[in-house]
């Protein structure tokens, strides 16, 4: 069996039709198998793992799933097998930067959009990282940033690492900050985004 079979098979299964999806989920699924084909890539398992185990050391601080740890489910799964599964050869940098993510109401995107901020802030090696949570209104951004501030909360309630403020989150052993902005294009100079969410 292929070694890489596990990170294949939900994209397998919606293309086969195990999984009912819509025609652009199907063409995700096609382009994400193509890139095991390119020669120009390597997909590294052990990247993925780092992000899905950074997430699940966090719990669920709200309604039914309150006090559980975050397991991600596939579709989840397949959403970081894209973003951070695949990586050019040549420079060892990764394939994917842009994402644009479309998810129902009421799935746990923002929940898991606050797993990624929150990985790109702790976990994603960057010395100095800007994680900017932007949206139409900086009252729409806190929603998220609201969300990571009271997931990191029983991880750190003496806000021994974090500093976790009205709009920012600082991160000191890596000089790292969270913070939200208002999506105005003409107040946005001068970052330098290492993660960067548009609601």
């Amino acid at each position: 069996m292929d070694e890489l079979s596990k990170y294949k098979d939900y994209a397998n299964k919606v293309i086969n039709g195990e999984i009912v999806a819509c025609e652009y989920i199907k063409l995700a699924c096609k382009r994400y198998l193509s890139f095991f084909d390119n020669n120009d890539m390597i997909f590294r398992p052990e990247e993925v793992e780092r992000v899905i185990k950074f997430i699940s050391k966090f719990k669920h601080f709200t309604g039914s799933h309150y006090g559980s740890f975050f397991i991600l489910q596939d579709w989840q799964k397949f959403i970081i097998y894209n973003i951070y599964g695949f990586f050019y050869k040549s420079t060892g940098k990764r394939v994917t930067n842009n994402v644009y993510i479309e998810v129902a109401r009421k799935n746990g995107k923002t929940a898991l959009i606050s797993m990624l901020s929150l990985y790109a802030l702790i976990g994603d090696r960057e010395q100095n990282a800007q994680v900017i949570l932007a949206a139409t209104s900086a009252k729409q951004a806190k929603i998220c940033y609201d969300m990571c501030s009271k997931y990191l909360k029983p991880i750190d309630e003496k806000n021994k690492y974090f500093q976790r403020y009205r709009d920012n989150i600082r991160f000191n052993a890596t000089d790292s900050t969270l913070f939200i902005v208002a999506a105005d294009a003409k107040k946005l100079d001068g970052y330098n985004a290492s993660f960067f969410v548009c609601d």
